[in-house]
């Protein structure tokens, strides 16, 4: 009877401040459809629920140090449950000596669990988990009646708790021997927190935050929250200066020094607010809305709530974040409309994925760009919205581009800029943009490496095809039609030069090579192909030959020198035995040219003045010695007779 007494008390104390605020509702940007080509869609991914036993009522939920395993106990589930974060899962269950749980607390280094275990209301005792070997090692039975808050000293040698009625007890970790106890004055407390090196110990009820020394529990100071009814829970994020609170009976979270014992910041955001989570990289704090069945956030930036909210399956009981991912979660345990919860909820932080390039094969083809948006909700300036930009540096909203898709024809135009995604979300207040990405088209790529064969002048040049890749659309060139006129203009002359030989010509539909070269030389040149994709060049080298048809542009020639007269036969020693090669009387030649000693200036009959000599004088004057000499031989012949 007292217990019910109590509980409509306390729930119409509870349900009071509902009326004091209105509950936010979703924007017509939610509700109402947004126009947009049909195969486009937009899904927030706000946050996943995980089952863990029907009708337990889930009261907390926590992450290990490292982000990777999340723990829930219950307020009607005899079991400690292990979450795999990163599928989503229940991993493990270890069986409790008890019909609940609430308050899981971790050692620093996350190799051990701290749990009040409950029978109804009532605390029977505090659980001891080994989170490594998953197992429970210990039960401390010596612990106040109604805890409502526990705290694990860094070094994990000690453990405090406070009950609802103000006692407060300080415990060994490892034997649950009791090494300090205080009554505070009062009732209706429910928050713990260490700082200063764990040398103090924050508490409160009421408007009133209580300092007291963390190894002796003895009171150091108060400070006042001012608008506070009942102060709920008391946490720090990065720095002992920020210590964030909510109103357990009131609308409040906020931002208290307990240095000062400054208020910092306080914002009106739901009734009740049940817990607080801070951030402080984002001068932000979030709270569990039991009654909404919301989870709720006070920038204090802007010294408003956020009107964008994140909606659990039954009444939020717990609040808590994963301290590596930031994700906010929430044990459902089911408070208001009287049903049961069975689940805890991860809520996503805001991201979105960088869309891939998007490639083509044809000149305006329709091409997707996609991202994948997790944790982001539309309305109250939320969503994501497609841009382009010609430069990277200054962004475009694509009008209507707001679902994951975004689609557009690849024209020229289009294929010139570059695309991303950017994004807003008001519940977290944070905002950011994708990588960006563009439409790749496949640009055009000559595949012939030569070398090209020599040439002749005067000869058709064998037909030679400068291959290449890219669109049906390609067109070849050669890339300096100035330097192949010049050679043009220069044919009959030796040549080493830029451009096409003069009399050959690239065929710009087909991309043959082919021609006649009038000149010799050696030629490079530049050929191109170009398609609706883009250009591509290489250089080729060419050498025309003179050969044996074409026109021959000799240097002038050397004369021959004329020969010396014929020596008498009968003088042995001159000229030089022919038998002996080397002369040691000649001069030596070293510039190509007749020994000085030789003097052709007026030799009658040398190729220096008259040319080379007539073939058929040199027959008839062939045919008269002979005739002399046969001539000869008969007369010889008859003296002798």
């Amino acid at each position: 009877m007292i217990g019910a007494t109590l509980g409509g008390v306390l729930a119409l104390t509870l349900a009071a401040p509902t009326f004091a605020l209105e509950m936010p509702g979703e924007p017509s940007e939610v509700t109402a459809p947004v126009a947009r080509a049909a195969t486009t869609s937009f899904t927030p991914d706000l946050q996943t629920e995980i089952h863990i036993a029907d009708e337990s009522r889930p009261s907390d939920f926590v992450s290990s140090p490292d982000g990777a395993t999340g723990y829930v106990v219950s307020d009607e589930s005899n079991e400690f449950v292990f979450i795999d974060m990163a599928s989503r899962t229940v991993s493990q269950r270890i069986e409790l000596p008890a019909t609940g749980a609430e308050y899981i607390r971790l050692t620093a280094d996350g190799s051990r669990a701290y749990i009040a275990l409950t029978q109804g209301t009532t605390t029977t005792g505090i659980g001891v988990i080994d989170l490594v070997a998953g197992t429970l090692i210990e039960t401390f039975t010596e612990v106040p009646p109604m805890i409502e808050e526990i705290a694990i000293s860094r070094d994990a040698q000690t453990v405090t708790a406070v009950d609802l009625d103000g006692i407060l007890v300080r415990l060994d970790a490892h034997t649950g021997a009791e090494l300090a106890r205080v009554e505070l004055p009062g009732v209706n407390y429910h928050s713990l927190q260490l700082i200063n090196g764990d040398t103090q110990l924050l508490t409160g009820r009421g408007d009133q935050v209580l300092t007291l020394d963390a190894s002796t529990l003895a009171q150091l100071d108060s400070a006042t929250i001012a608008g506070l009814s009942s102060i709920g829970t008391l946490r720090a994020d990065g720095t002992d200066e920020r210590v964030y609170f909510a109103d357990s009976s009131g609308s409040r979270l906020g931002v208290f020094n307990p240095a000062t014992g400054e208020t910092v910041s306080s914002v009106a955001v739901g009734s009740p607010m049940h817990e607080v989570i801070g951030y402080d990289e984002l001068d932000r704090a979030f709270g569990n809305v039991p009654y909404w069945d919301l989870l709720m956030a006070a920038d204090f930036t802007t010294g408003v709530r956020s009107e964008s909210f994140r909606r659990t399956p039954t009444a939020p009981f717990s609040i808590n974040k994963n301290p590596v991912t930031g994700e906010i979660l929430s044990a459902n345990g089911g408070w208001s409309n009287a049903e049961k919860g069975s689940t805890v909820t991860i809520v996503n932080t805001p991201s979105v994925t960088d869309p891939a390039d998007a490639t083509i094969t044809d000149p305006d083809e329709l091409v997707r760009f996609e991202t994948e948006a997790v944790g982001i909700k539309r309305g109250n300036g939320g969503g994501i919205i497609w841009q382009n930009s010609p430069d990277g540096e200054t962004w475009t909203d694509i009008e209507d581009a707001v679902d994951e898709q975004f689609e557009i024809v690849a024209t020229a135009e289009a294929r010139e800029l570059q695309y991303r995604v950017r994004w807003r979300d008001d519940f977290w207040g944070q905002s950011g943009a994708s990588a960006a990405a563009r439409i790749v088209a496949p640009a055009p790529a000559i595949t012939f490496d030569g070398p090209l064969a020599d040439g002749t002048v005067g000869t058709a040049y064998p037909d030679t095809v400068i291959t290449a890749t890219g669109y049906a659309d390609l067109s070849w060139a050669v890339a300096d039609p100035a330097a192949d006129a010049a050679a043009a203009a220069g044919a009959g002359a030796a040549a080493d030069t830029a451009g096409l030989p003069a009399g050959m010509a690239v065929d710009p539909a087909t991309g043959t090579l082919r021609g006649t070269p009038t000149a010799t030389g050696t030629y490079t040149f530049t050929v191109s192909v170009t398609d609706a994709f883009g250009t591509d060049a290489r250089d080729y080298t060419l050498t025309v030959g003179a050969g044996t048809t074409g026109p021959i542009h000799p240097t002038d020639p050397t004369g021959p020198t004329g020969p010396t007269g014929p020596k008498d036969p009968a003088d042995p020693a001159d000229p030089a035995d022919p038998a002996d090669p080397a002369d040691p009387n000649a001069p030596i030649d070293t510039a190509g040219e007749l020994p000085a000693a030789v003097d052709t200036a007026g030799a009658p009959g040398t190729l220096s003045e008259t040319g080379a000599g007539s073939p058929l004088m040199i027959a008839a004057a062939a045919l008269g010695a002979i005739v002399l000499g046969a001539a000869g031989v008969l007369v010889a012949r008859r003296r002798a007779a």
